[in-house]
């Protein structure tokens, strides 16, 4: 598996990352606004929005004093459909999932365990 579909599933696999997502798939916000709707403290609100700027998902723009968050949605759509792609795999291994059981590797496993017994 490819090291970017694993990062993609680990941002999406934490619940606050996830909730940031949702609310920024509405509408943009800012840190304020993502930290009342999450009554979290700022800290923590940035150090989510910072992994997920670096993961390409979300994009800043600072207007006036203000930073507004945005979900980059070229980039997460490309990277749900990449995604597609690995549960369209899964589903297709299991469509056709083999229910014959192969014991080659158990059994060389327990003939090296018995050699080990037999050494001692």
């Amino acid at each position: 598996m490819k090291k970017d579909v694993l990062d993609f599933l680990k941002i999406l696999a934490d619940e606050t990352r996830l909730k940031i997502i949702m609310m920024l798939s509405r509408r943009d916000m800012c840190v304020c606004e993502i930290m009342d709707d999450l009554g979290m403290s700022q800290p923590a609100v940035s150090h989510h929005l910072r992994l997920l700027k670096k993961s390409g998902l979300v994009r800043d723009d600072k207007d006036g004093r203000w930073v507004f968050y945005s979900l980059d949605q070229k980039v997460f759509e490309q990277r749900l459909a990449y995604n597609t792609d690995l549960f369209d795999q899964l589903r297709d291994n299991l469509e056709n999932r083999q229910t014959q059981r192969e014991y080659g590797a158990c059994l060389r496993m327990e003939k090296g365990m018995q050699s080990c017994l037999k050494a001692k």
